[in-house]
């Protein structure tokens, strides 16, 4: 049995693989494309529709651009620890808007049961990436001429749309194989799939981030911009968390008042990947429908 679940997860793979691949020829290269190409539509994930929220994430960008500013000139070790406690609070708050897989860890962790600390360890990875992968693409485009936001603003949209894709196929799969073990009265352990899954998906830049790094590279202070993306994913791994533990609490306490009865906790545990699974296939789709769409338009 687990030969052949390997071998569905390969083949599922080497469909995804082959699927990207065969787009990429079809569409607009990102890293070479000029003004005039074609552009794809970004992931629905719009912005924080809070008024004290959207002012919070102002206020604390307006005062992290200022202290940057005063870091030329001073390069004081209370300024820097400044910088960086202010960049935690603005990931903080910035993960709290739209987007940043809160919706995905919790459909996660209400589907599979997990260690203690999984979610946390999960969290801490999804913002290390998704913070990672802005300062990777600004050490990318550093060299090239041109404006450096529009270049990384374009690549972003295709990662993140790309990244919500294989999300949809990957969350198809798993409720699919739910659902074949609720038919057939077993439960297999998707653990590794689901969590894997996860990660690989966060692989796209923050666009905060990039708005840090591109500020900091205008002046001058990639080092210091680094350290403040750094701190700023710190920052945006305790909302993730707080909804993937959400998740956790929720599958762990149902299944806790099962407890003397196999059965009921089989089936129940069944049922929770289901609707977790599908929860997050029906938010996967809901976001990537317009970057689908625009692909398929210049297919």
């Amino acid at each position: 049995m687990q030969t052949r679940n390997r071998l569905l997860e390969t083949k599922a793979a080497a469909g995804i693989i082959f699927i990207l691949l065969a787009a990429t020829g079809l569409v607009a290269n990102p890293f070479i494309g000029t003004d005039s190409s074609p552009q794809v539509a970004p992931v629905l994930a719009g912005g924080p529709t809070n008024p004290s929220l959207i002012q919070g994430q102002l206020d604390l960008r307006q005062k992290l651009a200022d202290y940057l500013s005063s870091w030329q000139g001073s390069h004081s070790a209370s300024l820097l620890l400044v910088i960086l406690g202010v960049s935690f609070l603005y990931g903080s708050l910035h993960a709290l808007g739209p987007g940043h897989r809160k919706t995905v860890v919790f459909s996660i962790y209400i589907a599979r049961k997990a260690p203690w600390w999984e979610p946390l360890a999960s969290s801490l990875a999804l913002a290390a990436l998704h913070g990672g992968a802005a300062i990777v693409l600004l050490l990318i485009f550093r060299g090239v001429s041109g404006a450096i936001s529009a270049s990384t603003d374009s690549i972003a949209t295709y990662m993140e749309g790309g990244a919500y894709t294989l999300l949809i196929v990957m969350a198809l799969v798993l409720l699919t194989r739910a659902i074949v073990d609720l038919v057939k009265g077993k439960a297999q352990n998707d653990g590794a799939m689901s969590l894997g899954t996860l990660i690989l998906t966060g692989i796209y830049p923050c666009p905060g981030a990039i708005l840090v790094l591109v500020l900091s590279l205008s002046l001058n202070i990639m080092r210091i911009g680094i350290l403040a993306v750094l701190a700023m994913s710190l920052g945006m791994s305790v909302p993730i968390a707080v909804f993937a533990y959400l998740g956790w609490a929720g599958r762990a306490g149902l299944l806790k008042r099962l407890k003397n009865n196999e059965a009921a906790i089989q089936r129940t545990g069944t049922i929770l990947e289901i609707g977790g699974f599908s929860l997050l296939l029906a938010f996967s789709v809901y976001l990537a429908l317009p970057f689908i769409a625009s692909v398929a338009r210049l297919i």
